[in-house]
């Protein structure tokens, strides 16, 4: 490594391997502080995405959440309108079955008063025949008397 001398190893060459041992550190060193710059960089970085990739998993959730109540709310709105729909089809269903029984109703007692009508009518054209006969004999009766 190093060549001797008359008192041991060349001074020179044991000073100027220490000066490039002492800048090979020197370089290392200030690589070490480099690398530990970028480490604590990188780490901040991670830092940084691990936060960002929380936030994200959260808003995700939370999208999730929302996306799952508004199609619950969704699901119940519609079964609402369907059962609104229901009863106010049935309400229209009973009000029409009523409405045809009020007409049946009435067409039936309609049809009575044209039977009593008819009936009294018939009576009375009856009562006029009667009459309009009655005076026919009492006419002839009096022409029989007059003569």
């Amino acid at each position: 490594f190093f060549s001797r001398g008359m008192r041991g190893y060349s001074v020179n060459e044991v000073d100027e391997f220490l000066d490039r041992v002492a800048e090979d550190i020197q370089e290392y060193a200030l690589r070490c502080v480099d690398l530990e710059r970028s480490v604590a960089r990188l780490e901040e970085q991670i830092k940084e995405y691990d936060n960002l990739k929380e936030t994200l998993q959260e808003t995700l959730l939370m999208a999730q959440k929302s996306a799952e109540a508004k199609e619950e709310a969704a699901a119940k709105q519609a079964e609402s309108l369907i059962s609104e729909a229901r009863v106010k089809a049935e309400q229209i269903v009973q009000e029409a079955a009523a409405a045809r029984e009020a007409e049946r109703r009435e067409v039936l007692r309609l049809k009575h008063i044209k039977q009593e009508f008819r009936a009294e009518f018939r009576a009375l054209l009856s009562r006029f025949a009667s009459l309009a006969e009655g005076d026919d004999e009492i006419l002839s009766e009096g022409e029989g008397a007059s003569l």
